[in-house]
């Protein structure tokens, strides 16, 4: 029975050092992707930016072995009406695509699935961001581009010292299962931030 009991903590032990190892490399090796993409029927080009996250309580089915926030966003020169400021870039669309069936109900701009997030273990947020046809993910915003990546509604102004969110924790419920939570280690994204209008630059 010793013997037993000895093996038993050998195994957990063991087992919770693959864990912190993996959320370790998990957490070194999180990195956008850019890719140049093209829209011919609308005659329009932009950046991709993808940044693969993982489940912490996965769905019950999905097409995707982790999930992944997609950013679709143009570079370029836009003047803030009425102000002396200005952005490197606009985000054209965004979601978070998580391959499962979620839970969606009517809103007041549409169809959408009840969010609840975390940004760097602060307060828990809750919104009712608009679901994807097939209802697999959820779309962005640009105030929730902001939101995300400097914890406010605003651009970020580049002249303050406001730091860049490191992590989000994010649950949405899958459709007659249970709430799906994800998380996303951000990296330095000072790029896709600029790129996507996120930004605030002085003339």
């Amino acid at each position: 029975m010793h013997v037993r009991k000895n093996t038993s903590a050998f195994a957990l032990a063991a087992g919770a050092a693959v864990f912190i190892a993996a959320s370790m490399a998990h957490a070194q090796t999180s990195a956008w992707t850019a890719t140049d993409k093209s829209d011919v029927l609308h005659q329009i080009s932009f950046k991709e930016f993808r940044l693969e996250g993982r489940f912490l309580a996965p769905p019950h089915q999905s097409s995707l072995s982790a999930p992944v926030l997609v950013l679709h966003c143009q570079p370029g020169r836009h003047d803030h009406r009425g102000t002396k400021s200005y952005a490197a870039g606009k985000l054209v669309e965004g979601w978070i695509a998580t391959g499962a069936a979620l839970d969606s109900h009517a809103g007041p701009l549409g169809t959408c699935a009840s969010v609840e997030y975390r940004r760097d273990d602060m307060k828990l947020q809750l919104n009712c961001w608009g679901s994807s046809t097939d209802h697999s993910a959820v779309f962005l915003s640009d105030v929730d581009l902001n939101n995300l990546l400097y914890g406010h509604l605003m651009p970020h102004k580049e002249w303050t010292n406001s730091p860049q969110v490191r992590k989000i924790i994010l649950g949405v419920s899958e459709y007659l299962a249970a709430q799906i939570q994800i998380e996303f280690d951000l990296p330095e994204s000072t790029e896709v931030a600029d790129a996507c209008g996120v930004i605030e630059h002085k003339r």
